[in-house]
């Protein structure tokens, strides 16, 4: 069986446009209604080291759950912004946090990423589409791939 066959094929192109639209118009504003800054989420980093799951107030997890307010939600997507970000390879991990977090220009994170400005603009489109891929499996689901056309 040819697993490639169980996913839907994406267009790469395309979700990656849907993705930098998310982080000029929606992550803004994301920001604004969950009352963060985007100081909220972590540099990339790699050590090497296993890291243990982080633990948690289950109690709290009720009662978030339970509230449905705004900036509650906006808090939530933020937060599954940041484990899709953190869970992407590292470069792309650092193409995304420089460019999308930070608001670096394209030429100043290519020379981060010690890349061409025309390799760079490739692996960026690597990147948003691992991040949404990551996205979509989140707690709130937030789907930005865009699937190819099926042609009958």
């Amino acid at each position: 069986m040819d697993l490639i066959n169980l996913f839907p094929v994406l267009d790469e192109q395309a979700t990656a446009a849907k993705v930098r639209s998310f982080f000029a118009k929606d992550f803004e504003r994301l920001l604004r209604l969950a009352d963060e800054q985007p100081s909220f989420f972590r540099s990339p980093s790699y050590d090497g080291m296993p890291k243990s799951p982080s633990v948690t107030n289950h109690q709290e997890e009720v009662a978030v759950d339970w509230l449905t307010s705004d900036s509650l939600l906006a808090k939530s997507i933020l937060k599954d912004v940041d484990t899709a970000i953190t869970h992407c390879t590292y470069l792309n991990q650092t193409i995304l946090f420089y460019r999308y977090i930070k608001c670096w220009p394209d030429w100043k994170v290519a020379q981060k990423v010690q890349y061409s400005t025309t390799r760079y603009t490739e692996l960026k489109v690597v990147a948003l589409v691992e991040f949404a891929e990551r996205l979509c499996v989140q707690k709130n689901h937030v789907d930005l791939r865009i699937l190819k056309s099926v042609k009958v």
